[in-house]
């Protein structure tokens, strides 16, 4: 499978833990693309959801 065939977030989770480590290997070795796809943990991070950002974080009474 070429990794230039599809969309990113189809072969790739920018979300894992991992992601930088495969990237800095990927610059290293000079790959032209890489793919998490066969990847164990390919599934593992998922993004973020809304309940993770500050806005949905209790209000801090301590505050002005």
């Amino acid at each position: 499978m070429r990794a230039d065939q599809f969309r990113i977030e189809e072969h790739r989770n920018v979300h894992c833990r991992f992601y930088s480590t495969c990237v800095d290997a990927a610059v290293k070795e000079d790959w032209d693309s890489f793919t998490c796809a066969k990847c164990p943990l390919f599934h593992e991070d998922k993004a973020p959801g809304a309940d993770s950002y500050a806005f949905n974080q209790p209000a801090d009474s301590g505050r002005p």
